[in-house]
């Protein structure tokens, strides 16, 4: 009973059920009274309603009881969102119970991380104190100046968890910390590669960055897509590629760009005003270019591939070492076992 109630909460959450609705899925077996009182720990179901439970839920009985080992902290949804409160609390318990999964499955591979801030102490005002914090960044994390072929692996390989979730458009990103001190970066799945990138490093910007308290939070959300497009393209990086001033742009020249910088037409648009390279006004044939392509499908060839690789790594590595059995590696995954051979073994 001491973590059925917490769990049972987060399953139903995972699920976007309401009260009402999971009392309908499991054929009114018990009342939404008695849902509510097992959330609130204050009664316990008997054992052939949890198995009912696990059931119509897609859960393994044992979940109910295992301790919680993971609490989430300092979580941050954009501002301009349009999720709900329900749907951010469904979000939520998703990407805890990605993370629980994620740190038992480095526990047992006896693996672990650690995580330094490079900016620790750096007060972000304004876009002048970003694109300083860009640049440092590029100096202590040793990325040069020229493009980054692989943000998800560059995040994973300095110790942040790095989640690709399936969620609709709603959604882009999320930044959080698990027990305290492990950086969480979630990007949607579906997104484009170069709005992942971007939002994965808008993400970080939340995680690095300390901004002063008189700045409110739609500032600080354009701050930190500032310093996303500053670290894909630093600005002295961008004046010895694209210039200092500019009148026009062809959809060649921003084809090419997008292939090498991973970096779509509209944040490039955005980042030269951000630089005073050329004027909004300029900029504006741009936008109505992208505007009726949002997907951008027409500019560049779209080949580059940037996804969060490591937890599958992990998770194959336990397979083919035989460190876990398919039971406990589908159940890691978060899939059935029947997905887990076709994924991640060689069986044909």
């Amino acid at each position: 009973m001491k973590y059925l109630e917490k769990h049972l909460l987060s399953a139903r959450m995972q699920a976007g059920l309401s009260q009402d609705k999971l009392v309908a899925l499991i054929d009114s077996a018990v009342t939404k009274t008695a849902i509510a009182r097992y959330e609130k720990g204050v009664m316990m179901p008997k054992f052939e309603i949890i198995e009912l439970l696990a059931e119509k839920l897609g859960l393994d009985v044992d979940y109910f009881f295992r301790p919680l080992t993971v609490s989430i902290s300092g979580v941050k949804f954009r501002t301009n969102n349009n999720l709900g409160v329900r749907r951010e609390e469904s979000l939520k318990q998703i990407i805890t119970a990605h993370i629980e999964r994620y740190l038992e499955l480095e526990q047992l591979l006896n693996i672990s991380t650690t995580f330094e801030n490079p900016l620790k102490g750096m007060i972000i005002r304004n876009r002048e104190d970003v694109e300083k914090a860009a640049n440092i960044l590029h100096e202590k994390w040793n990325l040069g100046h020229n493009h980054l072929p692989a943000v998800m692996k560059l995040l994973e390989n300095y110790g942040i968890k790095v989640i690709e979730i399936d969620s609709d458009e709603d959604f882009e990103g999320y930044s959080a910390h698990a027990n305290g001190s492990i950086p969480i970066i979630v990007v949607r799945k579906s997104a484009t590669t170069e709005r992942k990138r971007l939002t994965a490093l808008h993400e970080l910007a939340h995680i690095l960055l300390e901004f002063d308290p008189e700045l409110t939070d739609s500032q600080i959300e354009i701050l930190c897509f500032n310093f996303g497009g500053a670290v894909l393209i630093p600005d002295q990086t961008y004046f010895r590629d694209f210039g200092t001033y500019r009148t026009s742009f062809s959809k060649l020249e921003l084809g090419i760009m997008k292939d090498t910088y991973g970096m779509s037409a509209v944040a490039f648009a955005k980042r030269t005003s951000e630089l005073g390279v050329m004027s909004k006004n300029r900029l504006i044939p741009l936008f109505e270019m992208v505007r009726k392509d949002p997907m951008e499908m027409h500019i560049g060839n779209n080949t580059m591939i940037d996804n969060a690789t490591r937890f599958d790594k992990m998770l194959s590595r336990a397979i083919s070492e035989r460190n876990i059995s398919l039971t406990k590696a589908a159940e890691l995954a978060g899939i059935n076992i029947d997905e887990l051979i076709k994924n991640y073994t060689d069986n044909d």
